[in-house]
This record gives C-alpha cells, structure tokens and sequence, in this order.
C-alpha cells in the first residue's frame, strides 16, 4: 500500500497571488506545460474561465474551515485524465504505474489480466477502456518524489458537491 507524506499547496489565487480564506471556493486546474510536465493552478473564482487546450483536468472545490484537515483525491475524471496523460508519455512511465496503483487501490480500475509481468492489463470499472501499464521498478528516492506529486497535483482539502446550486456556494 502507497503512503502519500505531502505538504498543503500555498492556498493562493494563480492570477493575483491573493490568500485563499476558509470557506472560499475555488478551481484547480491540471495544466500541461510546454515541456510537457504538469502543473496544478488554482483559481479564485473572479479568476477562473473554462479550461483551455492545455488543461488534462479540472474541479472545483472549497477551502476548509481551520482544524479540518481532511484530504480528498480529486475527482474520478480528472484522476483518469491524469493516468492517460502521464500513461501516454515514455518519460512518465514511472509515475504512470504508481498513479496506476492508487486508481486500482481506490477501485476506479481493476487488475484485468497478467499474462506478462512487465506489463499490468487494467481495466476501468465503469466504461471497460483497458489499459496496458509497463510494471517499473521504483528505487525509493523517486517513489518519494512520485508520491510528492501527486499528492501536490491531485489532492485537495474539501470537495464541492457538484448538485449544489451555485448560489449556495456563496453562503
């Protein structure tokens, strides 16, 4: 089983650098640079416009009260749009059978089939896509590191039900 030791992200708007107070709601979006990494951004909603080209996912949450301390994954989609991502690119192979890993730990995708042991045959439990995820040996330095980002990229404090009206959102 992973163990996931991270920090709290800075808790501040991507546009104008102002603190996120409890209560408030914001988005976080996944965004992919030009080198191809990913970048986890968040927005006050003054400064949130739908998602661009460059974003592999996004979601919507809210700052908690203080003491709360409570950490939820982000949502199912854009956990798996992350998995794709990173699934798709050779040099994040690593991070792709960790994230891998915790989708199969949190039964989002199943272990299918194992006919070859350098590869791991998933599949996803709710529209049937397979994927086929190249088993890597992690040293433990870098599975730190892999922890580390994820925890930074996917994680956040208070999720927002998304049936809410977005008029109560502001209470």
């Amino acid at each position: 089983m992973l163990n996931f030791d991270f920090k709290k992200s800075s808790r501040k708007c991507y546009e104008d650098d102002k603190d996120f107070s409890p209560g408030d709601v914001f988005y976080s979006a996944l965004v992919e640079l030009d080198d191809g990494d990913i970048e986890r951004r968040d927005f006050c909603r003054d400064h949130w416009n739908e998602p661009g080209e460059d974003c592999v996912g996004w979601w919507k949450a809210r700052v908690p009260e203080t003491g709360k301390g409570k950490i939820y994954w982000a949502p199912r989609n854009v956990l798996l749009s992350f998995f794709n991502h990173v699934l798709e690119n050779p040099e994040t192979q690593d991070v792709a059978y960790v994230t891998a890993l915790v989708l199969v730990q949190k039964k989002i995708l199943v272990i299918d089939d194992e006919p070859d042991r350098s590869f791991m045959r998933l599949r996803n439990r709710l529209d049937k896509t397979d994927y086929d995820v190249p088993v890597c040996d992690i040293e433990g330095d870098r599975l730190v590191r892999i922890q580390a980002e994820l925890a930074e990229r996917l994680f956040m404090d208070e999720p927002i039900d998304e049936t809410e009206n977005e008029e109560a959102d502001i209470d």
